[in-house]
């Protein structure tokens, strides 16, 4: 037996899509008309019966960020234009998203069409949908506000796309940095000192210090290099072992954030992610307990996200948010004293929005600022270093002059 998809018409002209199990394509086109259905469109689901080329490597497997800011910025303009939930999967599913993802779309519309709600039919995929964006969408059918929620979640991953896209744009030049500094010592290496050692042999003169290092190195350039790959793997995974428990994970976040500039990196961009997302919650009309467990599973961190577990606990028990966050998280003061007012006015979920801003800020002057630092701290680094191989070459060269004199 067979899984095949299929569109059909029913006796009264209406629109059916979905999933029929059958031998062959002719036997699921008779039990589709036993059912009442004219099919016009019909075709396996069977991988093996797909071509290779146009299989989906990993399908069920996830989504890239970008493929869903793509999709819930088009089904945010289609829902906010009141075209109906199902017209607006099936626009949606044929716009330009990655394989997997329009698949998935396609299940999704599946599933409305046999009663299911939206928010139950991505509950079933919760590898590309979060749980913080399923508090949304669910709040939003309960609201009947689901356009606006909608537009609330763009806005929320197109910001973590565009920190994530400028912290990328800020490596790039560090890393260009270090791969030609590379490139020029294995030039070096590789290609000057072979040609220059010979003459020294054929003197019957003892190598220069800096010269014997620099051949012994290239002749066992395998060896090196092989041991090296083998430490470096044999590191990450000790240290991807050690950090499976949690207690290690804990520790070591813990110690991350008291780092110079990268901890107060991690705490200004956990900062503004948890507050950006417990302020979409909140806006989508997601009670306070629920919103701030589902901003919870955002935060990367262990040591930060332990403490606001703690802190859920306190707001089940009474507490305001602020007071809550301040006994038992590291989150900067800026950030609870805003919280604060927030809480007084009560205009909460707007004034974690502008948390969220505040602290997004921070990090692009953070990064900035540590670029600015960087930069020029691997210059110094790859100067000393392409510097002192030149000047070993140099050494070279004016030994070789004084050979050729005597």
């Amino acid at each position: 037996m067979s899984i095949f998809r299929y569109r059909a018409y029913g006796p009264a002209g209406e629109f059916a899509e979905g999933n029929i199990e059958a031998i062959s394509q002719d036997a699921a086109t008779d039990a589709l008309w036993a059912q009442g259905l004219v099919a016009f469109q019909i075709g396996s689901t069977d991988p093996g019966t797909v071509p290779w080329w146009r299989r989906e490597l990993f399908v069920g497997g996830g989504s890239r960020g970008r493929d869903l800011a793509a999709f819930t910025r088009e089904f945010a303009t289609l829902t906010a234009a009141e075209i109906p939930l199902d017209d607006a999967l099936r626009i949606v599913s044929d716009q330009q998203l990655s394989s997997g993802l329009r698949h998935i779309v396609k299940e999704l519309l599946t599933d409305v069409l046999n009663g299911s709600t939206l928010s139950d039919a991505m509950q079933k995929h919760p590898r590309v949908f979060p749980a913080d964006y399923l508090s949304v969408v669910r709040a939003g059918e309960l609201g009947g506000t689901l356009g606006q929620v909608f537009e609330e979640l763009a806005d929320l991953l197109d910001r973590r796309m565009e920190l994530r896209a400028r912290l990328q744009s800020s490596l790039i030049y560090p890393a260009m940095l270090i791969v030609l500094s590379l490139g020029s010592v294995g030039l070096v290496i590789g290609g000057l000192i072979p040609s220059i050692a010979p003459i020294f042999a054929e003197s019957g003169k003892p190598l220069p210090s800096g010269i014997k290092f620099l051949v012994s190195i290239q002749s066992m350039w395998l060896e090196i290099l092989s041991l090296l790959i083998a430490l470096t793997l044999t590191s990450i995974f000790g240290a991807l072992t050690a950090l499976r428990r949690p207690p290690i994970r804990l520790k070591f976040d813990a110690f991350k954030l008291r780092l110079p500039i990268v901890g107060t990196l991690i705490l200004q961009q956990e900062t503004a992610r948890f507050a950006r997302t417990l302020g979409t919650l909140l806006k989508a009309g997601v009670p306070l307990v629920q919103a701030a467990g589902s901003a919870q599973s955002v935060i990367g961190n262990r040591h930060i996200a332990s403490g606001c577990s703690r802190s859920i606990e306190a707001i089940r028990e009474g507490a305001t948010l602020h007071h809550a966050l301040g006994s038992e998280t590291v989150l900067p003061p800026l950030a609870l004293r805003m919280i604060s007012i927030g809480e007084e006015v009560g205009k909460l979920g707007q004034m974690l929005m502008r948390v969220a801003v505040t602290f997004e800020q921070q990090t692009q002057r953070t990064i900035d600022r540590f670029m600015t630092l960087l930069v020029p701290f691997l210059t110094i680094v790859i100067a000393g270093l392409i510097g002192g191989l030149i000047m070993t070459v140099i050494n070279a060269i004016l030994s070789i002059n004084n050979l050729v004199l005597q």
